[in-house]
């Protein structure tokens, strides 16, 4: 029977190759199928009459055309693709968002409100300039909430959908799981589950689009599946993942950990989860903290010049300011540096008093603050204090107070800033402070009478040869001024920095002058240096700790009266206004040493840089998904032609064995006649 049984296995092959073959062209569109061919061997020889003689063909195995390095990599790079692609998806969103570089609303917000400051520093008493300044002011605001807004809808989508990922993450991970379990079992049992090992594949692609993951072949041909340090699918085992959010520096950061675990891992790389990550930790944060930097950097320029301004209602007879974030100084935000804070107190007959309080960041509170105020004559010391949390400032009745800077429109009747003293019990002259400071800091000027000769007593100004020979903080001579012989009492001399001085006769005085006597005129371009005053909301213009909380603040909102214009002692200028307006086009520190709109446009500018460096990545990393898809098409994919081929030498092969099994029988047949 041993001929018979070679014709037969030779029938069995073929008809088992046929059946492949016909599985193969089935197949040939649908995704993820790996060619299979038949793997035929030659059945152990037999000994017969002494020899060994071949016992017909076997199939050895269904063998499934693949090529594990190539799909992993086909996955790695499908991976990629998936992380790129939702990274572009939401920054041209964000793009979006940020509108046209070159004409953006923001930018014209920007323009509209430091404009509008400007017009009004033409006029600063009209109304209606006033109102445009607010409805500029109003506009800014509006652009940068609204900004903030869609970045914060945007992280929070980006959230949402990152939760929904790793939920499908974990159903793919148990899909698997059951599959490693069911063709595990049929490996064993010696069966070739080839269609179960497309399956699980497909799986697993999808699974590196969503996270990605390391894949590890083992025996029996199970896999197992790590995500980043975690195993995710360990044969039939799964571990589930979870995300969270983990404290970093003050923000909060997306984390992936597994369930029952407390250690998140921010740095998830890879599929559409690894993009989410990106996105969060990285992408929109950068995003949120350049746009709060603008905000910021708005809000404390402005108002660091605000506060030392006043509007056309003029002085203050009380301040409050914003919700205070800490008692101590050093924890304030904006932030409160050493430096010096100035208060400007006027009584009833326009008698002017100025006092300064040295900052020490580190050490001073609010308490610290208030004490020294109410302990000056003109504060209300039970009136100014931290109510609420809200820092507050009242006057005294027939008393008000402001914090301009300048020169002292006056000089005190006596004191260590004045030696003058008359003669013969006949007052000095007045001494009257006019102009509009305009030095970068702050100084101290000393006037001191000089006679010639020297050493004269009496002098009456505008008699005698007598001049006031002005020095500054380090001691230079900046000016002498001729107050003898030729002075008109009253004319105006000019000293620098846009300050004049005048001295007036004194009631039926003319003024006398002795030789070596001094006053100081103390003239300040920033009567806020340690930032206090900014920073708990006391006359400022904005408020808000970022881009999504500036706003107007609530004073100068509900009257534009308070808008404050004018900077000089006199109050008839109009140079905050100016400076304010000036902020436009100023490079800020805080910014990189760019202007506000400049650095906007960077910011917008650096949006569209990374898409386009996206869909440069996203192109080339398709031209290798390409390339190595062909790569697999050429190892794994059904070609029609070549099955035709096989079929066809199937076929005969199955005719012929089938030829031979008749021949074999006739032979038979015609032995059994002989016999």
């Amino acid at each position: 029977m041993g001929v018979y049984d070679i014709g037969i296995s030779g029938i069995n092959a073929a008809q088992t190759a046929l059946d492949v073959i016909g599985n193969n062209i089935a197949n040939a569109a649908t995704e993820g199928f790996h060619r299979q061919e038949v793997d035929l061997r030659p059945r152990n020889e037999v000994y017969n009459g002494g020899l060994l003689i071949g016992n017909g063909v076997e199939v050895a195995r269904i063998r499934r055309m693949v090529d594990h390095l190539l799909e992993e990599e086909i996955v790695r790079q499908q991976s990629t693709m998936s992380q790129i692609s939702r990274e572009l998806e939401a920054l041209q969103t964000m793009e979006s968002t940020f509108a046209e570089l070159t004409a953006s609303a923001l930018s014209s917000a920007l323009d509209s409100f430091f404009n509008a400051l400007h017009t009004l520093s033409s006029q600063p008493s009209d109304t209606s300039l006033q109102s445009m300044a607010m409805a500029g002011g109003e506009s800014l605001t509006f652009q940068l909430r609204n900004m903030s807004v869609n970045l914060t809808a945007l992280d929070d989508r980006v959230y949402a959908e990152a939760d929904e990922t790793v939920r499908k993450v974990n159903l793919l991970a148990h899909q698997i799981a059951t599959m490693n379990q069911e063709i595990q079992s049929l490996t064993i049992r010696g069966g070739s589950p080839n269609n179960l090992l497309d399956q699980r594949a497909g799986l697993i692609t999808r699974l590196g689009e969503l996270v990605g993951i390391k894949v590890t072949n083992k025996e029996y041909n199970s896999v197992d599946v790590t995500v980043g340090d975690t195993s995710l699918v360990l044969g039939s085992h799964v571990t589930e993942l979870k995300i969270g959010l983990v404290e970093n520096a003050g923000n909060y950061d997306l984390g992936l950990a597994a369930v029952g675990a407390e250690k998140y891992s921010t740095t998830v790389s890879g599929g559409t989860l690894g993009g989410l990550f990106n996105l969060r930790n990285n992408i929109i944060r950068d995003v949120d903290d350049r746009l709060d930097t603008l905000a910021l950097s708005i809000i404390q320029q402005v108002n660091q010049l605000h506060v030392q301004g006043v509007g056309t209602a003029g002085s203050f007879t009380n301040l409050t300011g914003w919700v205070l974030q800490s008692e101590t100084l050093s924890q304030f935000k904006p932030p409160v540096t050493d430096g010096t804070m100035y208060i400007r107190i006027t009584d009833a007959a326009g008698n002017v008093t100025r006092a300064g309080f040295d900052v020490d960041a580190d050490t001073h509170t609010m308490s610290d603050i208030t004490a020294w105020l109410g302990g000056l004559t003109g504060i209300n010391s039970s009136g100014t204090t931290v109510s609420g949390g809200k820092f507050r400032i009242q006057a005294e009745a027939g008393y008000t107070f402001d914090f301009l800077g300048g020169a002292l429109a006056d000089i005190p009747p006596s004191g260590a800033n004045n030696t003058m003293a008359g003669f013969g019990g006949i007052a000095a002259p007045l001494v009257k402070i006019s102009g509009t400071y305009t030095g970068a800091a702050n100084e101290m000027y000393t006037a001191t009478v000089k006679t010639t000769p020297a050493g004269q007593t009496g002098l009456a100004i505008g008699n005698g040869s007598m001049t006031l020979e002005v020095t500054n903080a380090a001691g230079q001579v900046v000016a002498v001024l001729n107050v003898g012989q030729d002075y008109e009492p009253g004319a105006v001399l000019t000293l620098e920095e846009g300050i004049r001085i005048s001295l007036n006769v004194n009631g039926a005085s003319p003024g006398y002058l002795n030789d070596g006597e001094f006053f100081r005129i103390e003239a300040l371009a920033n009567t806020d240096a340690s930032g206090v005053l900014a920073a708990t909301g006391m006359n400022t213009f904005f408020k808000g700790a970022g881009a999504a909380s500036i706003d107007i603040c609530d004073d100068v909102r509900n009257s534009g009266a308070r808008i404050a214009t004018r900077g000089a002692v006199a109050q008839t200028d109009n140079s905050i206004a100016l400076a304010i307006a000036r902020l436009g086009d100023q490079a800020f520190s805080t910014l990189g040493n760019l202007t506000p709109k400049a650095y906007y446009r960077t910011l917008a500018t650096d949006i569209g840089d990374k898409i386009a460096i996206n869909q440069i990545k996203l192109g080339d990393a398709e031209g290798v998904w390409r390339n190595l898809r062909e790569q697999r098409d050429a190892v794994s994919g059904v070609d029609l032609n070549q099955e035709a081929t096989r079929m066809l030498m199937y076929e005969r092969m199955f005719q012929s064995m089938a030829k031979f099994l008749n021949a074999v029988s006739r032979t038979q047949d015609a032995l059994m006649t002989m016999i």
